[in-house]
């Protein structure tokens, strides 16, 4: 009996670790095979004959000079010299997975030739791969079955959607990765720090967010760090943009370790250095076709701890295995995020998907999936587009008790997700040891492996029939199986216009108001005393100096260079409120008598010009909670993921730190800083900073209030309002 392997590639990660074993569970039973690949292999594949490449085996979306016809031969040709004959068994990885538009006719036509094969499904293009999907998508053999061709699942609900598709029983077998188990015991490591090691590669659906959002919910002392970055230059960018921000916020948490940094003094940088000095396993992934993970976590002797996969931690309980700690879901309010945001991403995101997939997308789909992501006062935080989960982080550094809110929910209970976290990470005993690894052993998956070829090389030929594509892509694209991290990306743009979007400063821009800030007031005590009684508060004798002795202190301990506090934190300070009570009303109430703000002539109407061009509008400024109340009707026009307002954020301008959270949440639209253009009065806090971060600017000088000291170039200086309106038109032009 002799086996030809086929994948695309050999490089590190999850196939290539269920080649080697394969390889060496064959070479273990003297079965002659060889792999043959799109790539070199790497050394670590040893044992077995390895050809050169065949170029056109690897990842291949244009043909190209290529047809399905010379990599047939080239294949057989390859395994032909390799075995000294023909294969018996031709065993394909993640034929249908849609990186090879070749792949699909060289099946087909394998198939009609009456070979042998074993078709090993990791990973689906139907299942949240919609950039994939087009290159299987015209395929209808793409999924052939007889006698002679068999499929192997790594779990039972992939095993479960192809039978119910049609693959008859018969022709399906549940075969779960090996596990391999070090040679010897790790050292355990010491009382300090504690280290959280997501040993993966970090692509979109490992959801990325969520890990950096654990690592600031975690005790002090304590790391997160990720393995590795992605090799597929459309991941990188989301993995990038995870990096800096968590960079930028100080979180404990480093991206692409290995071979790059230590985790300890006089450790190296290296994989196994990380699993060494870890002490607990880390995962957020949101699809797995088996999650290595969930078990290597057990292998190396490391308690596991994050996110649920029901449909693998099922198959590990069937062996009397407990995985590790972990929670179904990660849960955040609703009213943290707006849900009208929240309902035009998943339209958005659907359209582009159900594109992607080649299907229509009805409005009772997008009511359902909706109704799925918001059952109830809560939402899962995995389950969150990139920039709504980015503005949830922003919160905590606005206000640090925010900590406390977050839950996480685990087979239908909820406990704070802060606490959960502190006692799962005081205890460093893994829930599963080697021992219990048998069913995942390397003499399991040989004996398993060796069973199929057996059984394969006795079928007789018969004719081929085929599972209808539609029915696999169908069982994937329902409303319970939506996920934001699984949707078709946001394609860049190829031409993108000079203006995509407008970013407006407030006060002395869109607003006009009396100088702002606490100060000693002996003119405005009186009223302010009345309002703090008519809210059924005992007001100081000088509410306005308390205010202004509050901000000075909070200003001292901020440790930031340009601090701002919230003042609903403030006069809840003041007024000796508990931490939870809300103060909006009041701070609404007192600044609408001490600051009363009016709008700016003309703003208003260029304003809803704007919005109705199909721009992206959004506002920059030194503000608090009661300011887009001030703004009247128009703040509606604003998308509330580009209002970044300097209460929320603890810093103001002109912090280069806002102009950087904008330039992130931008770009959530795909939209760059040269592309936008920020309207400010301030040439030292708006025109100057905004222009440092890339931004195109314009300077209002039109209002006495509005006019501010300083130098600065911006790209457009205005006195009326419907001025903005030609630079931006004539900036929009092809």
């Amino acid at each position: 009996m002799r086996v030809a392997i086929v994948h695309y590639h050999l490089a590190p990660g999850g196939v290539t670790t269920v080649i080697e074993s394969a390889s060496q569970a064959l070479t273990s039973a003297g079965i002659p095979h060889v792999i043959l690949t799109g790539e070199p292999s790497p050394q670590t594949i040893s044992r077995a004959s390895r050809p050169e490449p065949i170029p056109a085996l690897g990842y291949l979306p244009d043909p190209g000079t290529h047809t399905p016809a010379e990599l047939l031969t080239s294949l057989r040709t390859a395994a032909t010299q390799a075995l000294g004959a023909p294969p018996d068994i031709w065993h394909f990885h993640n034929h249908s997975l849609g990186k090879n538009v070749l792949l699909p006719e060289v099946i087909a036509r394998l198939a009609a030739a009456g070979e042998r094969l074993l078709l090993q499904i990791h990973d689906l293009a139907e299942d949240g791969r919609p950039a994939n999907y087009p290159l299987i998508a015209s395929h209808a053999t793409l999924y052939p079955f007889s006698p002679r061709i068999h499929y192997a699942f790594l779990n039972s609900r992939d095993l479960h959607t192809f039978t119910d598709a049609g693959l008859p029983l018969e022709n399906a077998t549940l075969l779960p990765n090996s596990i391999p188990l070090p040679p010897s015991p790790l050292p355990v490591p010491g009382s300090s720090p504690t280290i959280l090691f997501a040993p993966i590669r970090g692509i979109r659906r490992k959801n990325l967010g969520e890990l950096v959002f654990l690592s600031t919910l975690a005790p002090p002392h304590t790391w997160f760090a990720i393995s590795r970055a992605p090799l597929h230059p459309a991941a990188v960018p989301i993995h990038e943009h995870w990096r800096k921000f968590a960079a930028r916020a100080g979180l404990p948490i480093e991206f692409a370790v290995t071979g790059r940094l230590a985790p300890a003094a006089g450790a190296t940088s290296s994989f196994e250095s990380w699993i060494a000095s870890a002490t607990h396993f880390v995962t957020t992934s949101v699809a797995e076709g088996f999650g290595m993970p969930f078990l290597e976590a057990a292998a190396h002797r490391k308690p596991l701890l994050g996110r649920n996969l029901p449909h693998l931690t099922a198959g590990h309980a069937r062996h009397g295995i407990h995985t590790g700690h972990l929670y179904d879901r990660l849960l955040v309010p609703a009213s943290w995020v707006d849900l009208t945001l929240l309902r035009d991403e998943l339209t958005v995101d659907l359209e582009r998907t159900f594109r992607a997939y080649h299907r229509p997308l009805s409005q009772e789909f997008i009511d359902s999936t909706f109704t799925q992501l918001c059952q109830d006062e809560w939402l899962d935080f995995g389950n969150l587009p990139e920039p709504l989960q980015q503005g949830i982080i922003e919160r905590f550094r606005a206000d640090p008790a925010h900590r406390t809110v977050p839950l996480v929910e685990i087979d239908g209970t909820t406990r704070p997700a802060a606490e959960w976290l502190a006692t799962t990470l005081a205890d460093r005993s893994p829930t599963t040891t080697p021992d219990q690894l048998t069913p995942y052993s390397l003499a399991s998956y040989q004996q398993a492996l060796s069973t199929l070829y057996r059984k394969l090389t006795l079928q007789p030929a018969a004719p081929v029939s085929h599972l209808s594509p539609e029915r696999i892509l169908s069982a994937h694209l329902t409303p319970d199986r939506f996920h934001f991290l699984l949707t078709a990306l946001k394609p860049a743009p190829v031409l993108p216009r000079a203006c995509r979007a407008v970013i407006f400063d407030i006060y002395g821009t869109l607003l006009i108001a009396p100088p702002g800030g606490a100060r000693p007031d002996p003119f405005a005590d009186p009223v302010l005393r009345d309002i703090l009684r008519s809210f059924h508060h005992t007001p100081p004798t000088s509410p306005s100096s308390e205010l202004h002795a509050a901000v000075l202190r909070h200003h001292a301990a901020a440790g930031v260079e340009f601090p701002e506090i919230d003042l609903r934190v403030l006069w809840r300070e003041i007024l000796h409120l508990p931490s939870g009570t809300d103060t909006t009303a009041l701070v609404e109430a007192l600044e609408a008598a001490w600051h009363p703000a009016r709008p700016m002539p003309g703003a208003e109407q260029v304003i809803g010009t704007l919005a109705r061009s199909g721009l992206s509008l959004g506002l920059l400024s030194n503000a608090q909670s009661n300011t887009l109340t001030a703004l009247g009707g128009i703040s509606d026009l604003f998308a509330p993921e580009l209002t970044i307002l300097s209460y929320q954020h603890g810093i103001a301008k002109p912090s280069p730190a806002l102009y950087q959270i904008l330039t992130d949440r931008l770009a959530g639209r795909g939209i760059s800083p040269a592309e936008t253009l920020f309207v400010g009065n301030d040439p030292l806090h708006d025109i100057l900073p905004a222009a440092a971060a890339g931004f195109q600017t314009a300077l209002f000088t039109g209002h006495p209030d509005s006019r501010r000291p300083g130098e600065c170039s911006p790209d457009l200086v205005f006195t009326k309002w419907p001025e903005l309106i030609p630079y931006i038109r004539q900036a929009q032009a092809p």
